[in-house]
């Protein structure tokens, strides 16, 4: 089955100023690369990929152009055309955006250009193939309560279904984390436009999500080893200093 990767990388980082002042978070350097160099890592092993959409503010869309003519890679560039924090779009109607962009007979692997891991997405989309056609979300083991407050968290039965979703709870029931890597089947698409026609907020993706498992069949597939979400200026820094480390990239 044909797959399209959307990239989300339209968002303004305000929460990295002044380092995301005039500069797109994704673009951010790390070691000797960028965060979406490594992502693009990860994607290049997941199976039945047709093509990859990276939808970005008007901004830093340039920015994104000369990346894209640097590293020579096949990656199509969607202007949402926001200039500022306050006119953005919000990370729903953005993916809402890339969906025309692509085959309707596509099935969609969504990732938000914030996230930064080292396993290949052909494991979950492996798994993730196995629940269609309902979507499944990529899940991160928090190593406490404590962290996982931070985050979106979910509950799941014996089968691997998300049975709730609860966004940053001071008392989360489970440590197991959403991540903003989603796996959304083409038969369910729709709902994407069927969320923003019913009023729901586009801003955050966690919004759809717990709609999602509100309405219906959702799957929660766990992925081995670390993940960093890129949130702030120290989460930023932190991550740089481990990719200095000897023997990682």
């Amino acid at each position: 089955m044909a797959v399209s990767a959307v990239l989300l990388a339209a968002g303004y980082a305000t929460r990295l100023y002044p380092l995301t002042t005039n500069q797109p978070k994704a673009l951010l350097p790390l070691g000797r690369r960028v965060m979406l160099d490594e992502i693009l890592s990860s994607l290049r092993s997941a199976r039945g990929l047709r093509q990859c959409i990276l939808v970005t503010n008007h901004l830093f869309a340039n920015q994104f152009r000369e990346w894209q003519r640097a590293r020579g890679v096949d990656v199509r560039i969607v202007d949402d055309g926001t200039e500022t924090a306050e006119a953005r779009l919000g990370a729903i109607r953005d993916l809402q955006l890339a969906r025309r962009e692509v085959d309707a007979e596509d099935d969609l692997l969504v990732v938000g250009t914030d996230n930064l891991f080292r396993w290949p997405l052909s494991e979950f989309v492996a798994q993730a193939q196995r629940h269609r056609p309902h979507p499944s979300i990529a899940l991160w083991l928090a190593p406490s309560k404590e962290v996982a407050t931070q985050f979106g968290v979910v509950t799941r039965d014996a089968n691997g279904r998300m049975t709730a979703f609860v966004e940053k709870s001071p008392h989360p029931p489970t440590t197991e984390v959403a991540l903003c890597v989603y796996y959304f089947p083409a038969p369910m698409c729709g709902r994407i436009q069927a969320f923003l026609e019913g009023g729901g907020n586009a801003d955050a993706p966690g919004y759809f999500i717990q709609w999602l498992v509100q309405q219906g069949e959702v799957y929660g597939v766990m992925m081995p080893g670390p993940w960093y979400d890129i949130g702030t200026l120290e989460a930023y820094q932190a991550v740089v200093r481990e990719w200095q480390q000897p023997g990682v990239r």
